[in-house]
């Protein structure tokens, strides 16, 4: 299911940011202290257009919200816990609340920081995020989507979070296209007689696939996956197409308070099933990897309910 190289969510994105920066001065990039290779550009090159303002969130995102008054086009980054949730107050009442021009990328959701524990997990961003009035929210699931999302959030001015991976990793053999990241949604695999659509995003995308590659010939028609690039707003186009279906999977590496399958469930009408972290606090040393397996997201486990419901006419 892959192409040749690996390449991080984040510098795929921000290659594209710095190409557009060099063309419009009104374009600005914020660090917290947070670093990544493609971000040197930025620094050498557009000095006059980056701005480190040190491990302090809030106070970057105060900072990208008087740029966005000014004029600026601004893109404020930093590890996915404390953009996200430590900062939540400023993104209410500061840049949703005025509906600013201000591009949060939250890099390092889900289990992406294993080992670090509970403090640098980001497994609830989802459900508070999509809490705020105004703001667009999208999540790659490798680095050719956050590429394409990062030229599609030049043409947004309005509250927009993203969402990316923190490891590097392989892209999709199926490349995704324009007009698949304006609707919000594409079909990774897609069959004529299907009666289960799988739902996911992001990097745990992958897990879903590789489930679905164990099926055989026969269960495989009756399986379709669609990758949810963008949960708010929720794709018009995509509401129509779920109700073809009799079952749904999400699978989601957050927490099931607000997650994927609660997003799913305010829009539609279906049977719909999620598999994601479970409720509580993740301490152990494992690994990303074995972590996903020991908590709700194994293959194995993805494959279970995939069967599952294929046999529930």
């Amino acid at each position: 299911m892959k192409t040749i190289n690996k390449e991080f969510q984040r510098d795929a994105f921000i290659k594209e940011i710095y190409i557009a920066a060099k063309k419009d001065k009104k374009i600005y990039f914020l660090s917290a202290d947070f670093g990544a290779p493609a971000l040197d550009d930025f620094r050498n090159n557009l000095k006059g257009q980056f701005v480190h303002l040190g491990i302090c969130e809030q106070n970057m995102i105060d900072f990208a919200c008087g740029m966005a008054l000014d004029g600026a086009k601004v893109y404020a980054y930093a590890m996915a816990p404390f953009l996200a949730l430590r900062c939540i107050e400023q993104h209410k009442t500061a840049t949703c609340l005025m509906n600013l021009n201000v591009c949060s990328i939250v890099t390092g959701i889900g289990l992406s920081y294993a080992n670090s524990g509970p403090t640098h997990y980001s497994t609830e961003d989802l459900a508070c995020l999509r809490s705020l009035p105004n703001a667009e929210i999208y999540t790659a699931s490798d680095s050719a989507v956050a590429k394409m999302i990062a030229r599609y959030s030049l043409k947004i001015k309005k509250p927009v979070f993203v969402r990316l991976d923190r490891k590097a990793s392989f892209n999709f053999k199926k490349l995704v296209v324009d007009q698949e990241i304006q609707k919000g949604f594409r079909y990774i695999k897609k069959n004529n007689k299907s009666n289960l659509l799988i739902i996911s995003h992001g990097t745990i995308l992958d897990r879903a696939l590789k489930a679905y590659e164990i099926l055989n010939v026969a269960q495989k028609r009756k399986v379709d996956i669609i990758e949810l690039i963008r949960c708010k707003p929720f794709p018009n186009e995509l509401r129509k197409k779920i109700e073809n279906y009799k079952n749904v999977l999400t699978v989601d590496e957050q927490t099931p308070s607000g997650g994927l399958k609660s997003i799913i469930l305010e829009n539609v009408k279906n049977n719909v099933c999620g598999l994601s972290l479970p409720d509580k606090f993740i301490y152990e040393n494992l690994g990303r990897e074995k972590l996903l397996d020991k908590n709700n997201l194994s293959i194995a486990n993805i494959l279970k309910n995939i069967n599952r419901l294929i046999k529930n006419r």
